[in-house]
Parts: C-alpha cells; sequence; structure tokens
C-alpha cells in the first residue's frame, strides 16, 4: 500500500475509534469523573465563534451563546442556588464554598443598591454549599446578617482558624463567622468600623427596604486575611483601609484606618508584606521615584510587620500613618492599552521557581467600555524594585479589536484569580466577568499562554433586570464569572460560581494539552 493510502487508512481508523469513544463513553458536559477529578474524556470543546474571549452579538441573538463555550474543561457538578442570580464573591473551607450576591437590583430590581438591606428576600446573603459529593453539590442555607448580606468583594475565609469575614459593601458592618463544621458556620460577631451612618430598621416599605449603612470614613469593599487568620486588611477603593484584629472572634477590633485606600489587596504567608492595587480610575501619571503619583494605578509593597507582630498599637484617633512603603510599580491606563476609566483591582502573592511573583489585574466592569482592563505578572523578588514580568491579555482587549467587541454589551474585563499551588504555581485561573474562566500556563511568567476556557451556559430562569446586562448576566444570551478559583490539587476539581448559573465544579480534559497539574489524590 503507498503512503497515501496508508495515511488515509490511518485516518479512517482514528475517527472509528474516536466515534466508538464518544458513543460509548458519552460526550456531555453535564457530569464528569467525580471525586476522582484529573484530566478526563471526551472533550466535548465547544469553541469561542469569535475573538479570544468574545461571545459575538450575532451569537447571542441567535441563541447559540446560551449553551456556552468551553475548551479543556467540563462540568462534574453545579448548584443553581435556587435561581436566585447575582452570585458574585466565593469563599471556601473543607469541602463547602461560600457565595455572596451583590448588585441587588438583579434579585430584587434596579432601585435596590448594595446600601440599602433587602432582607425581605430569603435568596440574598451567604449561600452555604456542601461540596462533599462534586457530581450533587447541596445547598445547606442561605445565612443573613448585617455584612453578608451585600458583602460585595469583601467574603474571606481562613483554613488555619476556620472563620468566615466580609464587610458591608459600602458600609461598615463587619460579620465574622465561625465555621468549625464547614457546613455550619456560627455568626460569632457583627460590628460596626470606622465612621458611617448606620439607621436603625425601617417599617416596612414598598421595595423592602429594611436598614441603612453607609460608609464615610471607610466604606466595605473587598479584604484579604493573613495566613494565621488573626488579622484582616478591609479595602474601601476611594477612602481608606481598615486594619482589623481577629484575635477575639466575638470581640474583633479596629487597629486603625489609613490611607490610600485600594481596591483590593494580597498578603505573604508570613503576614508581613501587604499587596494594595491602587485604583487609580482615571491615572495620567507616570509615577514618582519614591511611590505613586496621585490617583495613579499600580502595585503598592508596604511593610505590615508591625501590625502582624502588634508593635503598632491601635491609634486613638481612628487614623493612622501608611505602613512603610517597600517598592510601587504604577501604569497608566491609557498608556498600558486600556479603558480611560480602568483602575488596578487585584494583586495576590504567589511562587514560581524560586522567584516571587504578583498577579495584578485591573478592572472596569461594565459593558461599553472597550478595550476594559488586563491583568499581568509582576516579579517581586527584589521587593523595593518590582518589575513587570508580563502582560496577559486578551485579544477581546486588544484597541484593534474595539470596532468588532464594542457592540457585543458585554463585559471583557479581568477580575479575580486563582493558581494550582502558590507556593509553586504552574497554572493560572481568572475570572473574566463576560470572558468566563480562563486558564492559562505559566510555567514561565515571562511567557504565559491559555490552555483552557469556560463559559458558563447562562440560567434562563434567573430574572434579568434593568442594565444587569452590561455587568453580571443577559439571562438566557450570556453568563459571567467574577468569582476567586478554587484549585484542589487532590482530586483536580476547579470551583467557580457564574452569575447566573451558580456553583459549579469543573476538572480538565485531554485538549487542556499536556501541562495541566495531576491530582495528588491519584
Amino acid at each position: 500500500m503507498n503512503p497515501i493510502k496508508m495515511r488515509r487508512v490511518a485516518k479512517l481508523i482514528a475517527l472509528a475509534i474516536s466515534v466508538l469513544c464518544l458513543s460509548s463513553c458519552g460526550g456531555s458536559s453535564s457530569s464528569g469523573s467525580g471525586a476522582g477529578g484529573g484530566v478526563s474524556e471526551p472533550s466535548n470543546d465547544r469553541l469561542e465563534p469569535g475573538l479570544q474571549g468574545q461571545i459575538p452579538l450575532a451569537e447571542q441573538l441567535n441563541g447559540n451563546a446560551a449553551e456556552g463555550y468551553r475548551k479543556g474543561l467540563r462540568l462534574v457538578g453545579e448548584n443553581t442556588i435556587l435561581d436566585r442570580g447575582a452570585n458574585f464573591s466565593m469563599a471556601w473551607l473543607d469541602d463547602c464554598a461560600y457565595i455572596t450576591t451583590t448588585s441587588p437590583g438583579q434579585i430584587f430590581g434596579p432601585a435596590s443598591s448594595p446600601y440599602i438591606d433587602p432582607q425581605y428576600s430569603a435568596l440574598n446573603g451567604m449561600a452555604v454549599i456542601d461540596a462533599s459529593d462534586p457530581e450533587n453539590p447541596e445547598l445547606i442555607d442561605i445565612l443573613q446578617s448585617p455584612a453578608m448580606i451585600a458583602p460585595h468583594e469583601s467574603i474571606q475565609a481562613n483554613q488555619a482558624r476556620h472563620i468566615i469575614v466580609a464587610t458591608r459593601g459600602g458600609g461598615t458592618a463587619l460579620d465574622v463567622y465561625e465555621a468549625i463544621d464547614c457546613r455550619k458556620p456560627i455568626l460569632k460577631a457583627s460590628v460596626n468600623i470606622g465612621i458611617g451612618i448606620t439607621l436603625p430598621p425601617l417599617p416596612d416599605l414598598p421595595g423592602g427596604i429594611g436598614s441603612i449603612d453607609q460608609g464615610l470614613a471607610f466604606m466595605g469593599h473587598a479584604m484579604c486575611i493573613t495566613d494565621d487568620g488573626l488579622t484582616a486588611y478591609a479595602t474601601s477603593s476611594a477612602q481608606s483601609n481598615a486594619v482589623i484584629d481577629l484575635t477575639d472572634l466575638e470581640d474583633p477590633k479596629l487597629i486603625q484606618l489609613y490611607s490610600p485606600a485600594s481596591h483590593d489587596c494580597g498578603l505573604n504567608p508570613e503576614g508581613t508584606r501587604l499587596y494594595q492595587a491602587n485604583f487609580g480610575f482615571v491615572s495620567l501619571g507616570l509615577g514618582l521615584p519614591n511611590g505613586p503619583a496621585v490617583g495613579q494605578n499600580g502595585l503598592m509593597i508596604l511593610d505590615v510587620s508591625g501590625f502582624q507582630d502588634r508593635s503598632t498599637p491601635p491609634s486613638p484617633f481612628l487614623f493612622g500613618t501608611q505602613p512603610p512603603l517597600i517598592g510601587f510599580l504604577g501604569w497608566s491606563n491609557l498608556m498600558d492599552g486600556e479603558a480611560p476609566t480602568a483602575g488596578s483591582h487585584t494583586a495576590r502573592w504567589f511562587k514560581n521557581g524560586g522567584r516571587t511573583y504578583v498577579y495584578s489585574s485591573d478592572e472596569w466592569p461594565t459593558a461599553g467600555v472597550c478595550p476594559w482592563a488586563h491583568s499581568r505578572i509582576i516579579d517581586i523578588t527584589d521587593e523595593a524594585n518590582p518589575v513587570l514580568a508580563s502582560d496577559i491579555v486578551l485579544d477581546v482587549n486588544k484597541l484593534e479589536n474595539c470596532a468588532q467587541t464594542e457592540i457585543d454589551i458585554a463585559n471583557y474585563s479581568a477580575h479575580y484569580v486563582g493558581f494550582d499551588d502558590v507556593n509553586n504555581a504552574t497554572i493560572l485561573f481568572m475570572s473574566y466577568y463576560t470572558g468566563g474562566l480562563r486558564v492559562w500556563d505559566i510555567h514561565d511568567p515571562a511567557n504565559p499562554f491559555e490552555i483552557a476556557y469556560w463559559h458558563p451556559a447562562p440560567n434562563p430562569d434567573v430574572p434579568t433586570v434593568l442594565l444587569s446586562e452590561g455587568f453580571g448576566s443577559s439571562a438566557d444570551r450570556w453568563d459571567a464569572v467574577a468569582t476567586y478559583i478554587r484549585y484542589r490539587p487532590e482530586t483536580g476539581h476547579i470551583w467557580i460560581a457564574g452569575y447566573s448559573a451558580g456553583f459549579q465544579i469543573l476538572e480538565f480534559t485531554r485538549s487542556a494539552g499536556s501541562t495541566v497539574p495531576k491530582p495528588t489524590g491519584q
């Protein structure tokens, strides 16, 4: 047989084997390999039809986008959390996930805001999910308390002490839960920090307004907690950050407020370095040799060892001085190829190959501001002189593609992050709003590349309200992923929450390539 015929026969045999595998192994994307996790088959990829990260308007309108898109990932199990929508932030302990809501207008109507308690709805608050059976995650409860009812991006959990902490979005409430049994969090304290306007519960009114908590000197937004679980740093974007002593769970205390505020933050494992994502909004400054220009985007590295060892006493005047500045790397959103409204958002520590890095993302979370915001990897091995290792830019974040993406009624902004192993990270997970979940190989942080992605199929049973399409969900057209991402090394499972889809557990398929980590439990 000549070589050409031999190749044709080989292709036919390979095709036949593929068909047999699909028919015998199954091609459903609604179930995976269960507790075993890892790399599964078949891949059942459904590739993005447009640019990298894009859900084109035409595909939204003809219904194709409602099936979701995926490469290198498949669904193991999910829980829609009673079809409530507005799932925006996630933390976790042991086999449990804790998922909170934001933009209450998604559930309660366009007149709602994070500063008004929609307590009349049992759907709003912290959903407790038992994921011990990965194929059938179970909703245990939805807990409501002054901060957890609208914590925006602040919910954080600490494994060492089995605690869950959050501040009220835009307000002053601080809630501390203890979850020795992860299925049964217990509220240990709910206090107010900083200065704000906190009114007692109002009479029942049309629209369900309960109480008002509006921060002034401090407005809750996001948070990071030291690995020992004793200190929390609560950020507030525009005003001041709060340093909180969690030693006594029933009596958490404010150590001090300080400026400049940051959008979000991260910490090193020792709790002695704070990495602030300074949100500059319209930031045209180029930076100063000794620190950030006013209103500039960037990564600020602060020495917080005084807070960690409590050698810095609580401030008697509420406000204290900024912790000592160690290093700063600034950038201008416009000069860095981002939207004029983009600002620094996320800063999370990781190590790779003996060097130390921070993953940093910018954000602008609405439709209509192409090219939105992208991510970067910053080498902080020399923490006094942080340097850019690489930019992570999707095609939807390139200025030359704005004519194609601006019409999509979508939000293609970077947001939060996860790693396969923060102490030796090789895989980077990014939540990207309409861009879904993105997975990049960072074996070489200077040359990262994408290996997988996941756009959840939107949940049509979640109602859409005015303007929600520009932020988190478009009902039956597309869904957004905005949460932190958990990778479980023992099973190879990946945890996310979709804005309308709810809690989802994923796993890699072979089309993600050979560099994905192998589950340690197998």
